[in-house]
């Protein structure tokens, strides 16, 4: 981006606070072309804020909220934003439905990080080219255990965050986090260890003191 280019200002909204924590600083980190002005965990918060509207409004299509989606995608519309919405159903009806309800645009959840700020930028009519997702982690060996961004995940994991959740918040896709507690399941069986469900891995981990920082 040259000096000259304009930052976008974008405000998240999500009452998952940690996905939208974890987004926001994805976004410090890796869209200089935009400026993160609000992370808002209610629908109130974020036209409360003093930097609404903002030019792209980024907000999950269900929330907790005594306005439709419709309805708050038109508020964001007619105070001058852009709207994206991010949807844990990815499905084509829930993807024409919020089409339909006015949004400029709609990325599923399973989607990366830069998937969104794609989106974003096309609904601004800039055409940015985005970064590539990090690299698959290689899978751990018996000896070496999960690595650091593993273990990140099954602290996620143990917090009750679902794949897609821990995907968004990581900017990755949710292959990679699925693939990467397969890989850790994968681990425990070679050494005879049962993980035949979540709260077993999760016992697993918290014996080998991975769910610690």
């Amino acid at each position: 981006m040259t000096e000259t280019a304009r930052t976008h200002t974008i405000a998240l909204l999500d009452d998952h606070v940690l996905i939208i924590d974890g987004l926001a600083q994805w976004i410090e980190m890796n869209a200089p072309d935009f400026t993160v002005v609000a992370v808002s965990g209610s629908w109130e918060a974020l036209v409360a804020h003093e930097s609404f509207p903002p030019d792209v409004v980024l907000m999950a299509r269900v929330i907790e909220s005594s306005l439709t989606m419709r309805q708050r995608i038109a508020a964001c519309r007619e105070a001058g934003s852009r709207v994206v919405v991010m949807s844990t159903d990815g499905g084509p009806e829930a993807e024409a439905d919020t089409l339909a309800a006015g949004a400029d645009a709609f990325v599923p959840k399973s989607r990366p990080a830069e998937a969104l700020l794609d989106a974003a930028r096309g609904v601004l009519g800039d055409t940015a080219s985005s970064k590539t997702c990090p690299p698959t982690q290689e899978r751990p060996s018996v000896s070496q255990g999960p690595d650091a961004w593993q273990r990140r995940v099954l602290r996620l994991y143990a917090t009750g965050q679902s794949t897609v959740d821990i995907a968004l918040i990581e900017g990755v896709r949710f292959e990679r986090v699925r693939g990467a507690l397969k890989q850790i399941r994968a681990m425990y069986e070679s050494q005879g260890r049962s993980v035949a469900t979540r709260d077993d891995l999760l016992r697993r981990a918290a014996e080998d003191g991975y769910l610690s920082d």
